[in-house]
């Protein structure tokens, strides 16, 4: 079957890990050998959807002769996840300026017949897209009546920026219902708060993003380094989305993809460098979550090599958690953004002790995750040290998630948050008294 480029199973990387060739040399080298060197610099493939590719790089901060070097390359790992997801946002940050600006420029119609399209080339359904576009265009009075359509954090932050951008055209005594001068569309973006509303929608956007390669360097005196590419496109976080939201019907339904087999490296090499989690499709076509997780034996005997995997196995289960819980938290709080009137600056949100970061892994530890199983283990030699390092790769079939009922609670919770604020201003009361929701 023909593959696409989200569906690409992790290639085969003996040299993975190295002495002396910088990680970055590496992941350039990669990108070059996998043609995708001109889709890094432009930002959009052959069918002109948007392709982010991304390196990012963070420092081990043990030696190879520390006790704890294996946990400091997963630190390391993480560490790198953040660095590409705060890139993520930052180009995000700006698609969405620009196209909120050249929304101003179009007719009503023209603009749902142009959201559709590119609906539809990003990956969405062709009926899906046109739901989405004309639910995006519509004149929607409240949440409530907010369609199923758009539901989703990067759909209705997009809706709710349309609506500000609009309210702010009325206020200059323009009618944003008709083509607008982008002079004045670009005079409102570059105020604080539309870029704190842009800063918000940018950051829902980043959800599904996927490690396509792995590096580390360990040189033999100082700090090694580990270094991933990342893709990101809107099909990946569209289906990280449709997970949450139960929302299958706006996804076409895949090609069938790889064996869970096939999509797992079986060079050791590749599986050590390898840390996180990310979404593939099977023979069938549906969809899986993978997370690559590992661990230190404290000694090369048995027991401790038994107890090593049960802490990898203990990690791929969080990381599948955390995977899911980014995108629950992003959609809550785009409606918390919405509740308060005022958005807030997610610039910062992947920062190691941010709050966002606390909310995931509080958001994930309560997620009804069920059938969670281990999918492959390994154990090998650490090349850097000749340590014991052992692995997992855990698996989770979404197709019987039960996450939206999850993510519907959180919305009435919201949702009654938003009664308390009207209520609290219609009554000339203290709004900002209202109780917080609940997780």
């Amino acid at each position: 079957a023909k593959l696409e480029l989200e569906q690409k199973p992790i290639p085969e990387l003996p040299n993975s890990i190295s002495g002396t060739d910088t990680v970055r040399s590496r992941m350039d080298k990669f990108i070059r050998e996998q043609g995708l060197r001109e889709v890094k610099d432009t930002k959009k493939d052959e069918q002109g959807r948007t392709v982010l590719i991304d390196f990012a790089t963070a420092t081990i901060s043990a030696p190879p002769s520390d006790p704890n070097f294996v946990n400091a390359r997963v630190n390391a790992f993480n560490k790198a996840l953040l660095t590409a997801k705060g890139q993520c946002v930052e180009t995000q940050k700006l698609i969405v300026a620009t196209e909120a600006i050249m929304d101003t420029g179009l007719p009503p119609a023209e603009k749902a017949r142009a959201d559709a399209e590119q609906l539809r080339r990003e990956g969405m359904a062709q009926e899906g897209a046109v739901k989405v576009a004309q639910a995006l265009n519509s004149d929607i009075k409240s949440r409530a009546n907010v369609p199923q359509t758009i539901q989703t954090a990067a759909l209705y932050g997009e809706k709710l920026l349309g609506d500000k951008m609009s309210e702010e055209l009325r206020k200059k005594g323009l009618d944003p219902s008709k083509p607008v001068d982008q002079q004045a569309a670009k005079a409102i973006a570059e105020t604080t708060s539309f870029k704190n509303a842009v800063s918000t929608v940018a950051a829902g956007r980043c959800t599904g993003m996927k490690v396509m390669a792995s590096f580390e360097q360990n040189p033999n005196s100082g700090q090694g380094q580990v270094g991933i590419v990342t893709v990101w496109t809107e099909k990946l976080h569209a289906v990280a989305d449709a997970i949450v939201t139960n929302q299958w019907d706006l996804i076409p339904k895949g090609e069938p993809g790889k064996t869970i087999d096939q999509h797992i490296p079986d060079d050791k090499r590749t599986l050590l460098s390898m840390y996180g989690a990310q979404l593939v499709r099977d023979e069938k076509g549906e969809y899986v979550l993978l997370a690559y997780a590992q661990a230190q034996p404290r000694t090369k005997n048995q027991q401790s090599i038994d107890s090593a995997y049960e802490v990898a196995k203990t990690r791929g289960y969080g990381l599948i958690r955390s995977f899911m819980g980014e995108a629950v938290e992003s959609n809550r709080q785009v409606l918390d953004a919405e509740v308060s009137t005022v958005f807030t600056d997610e610039s910062t949100r992947y920062q190691d002790d941010s709050a966002f970061n606390k909310s995931v892994k509080a958001i994930g530890d309560a997620l009804p995750i069920s059938g969670l199983t281990v999918a492959s283990e390994w154990e090998t030699l650490h090349p850097s040290n000749n340590g014991p390092v052992v692995g997992v790769v855990v698996q989770w079939k979404v197709a019987s998630a039960q996450i939206a009922a999850f993510l519907a609670k959180l919305n009435r919770s919201s949702g009654a948050k938003a009664a308390a604020v009207s209520s609290g201003a219609a009554t000339g009361g203290n709004a900002g008294a209202a109780p917080a929701a609940k997780n």
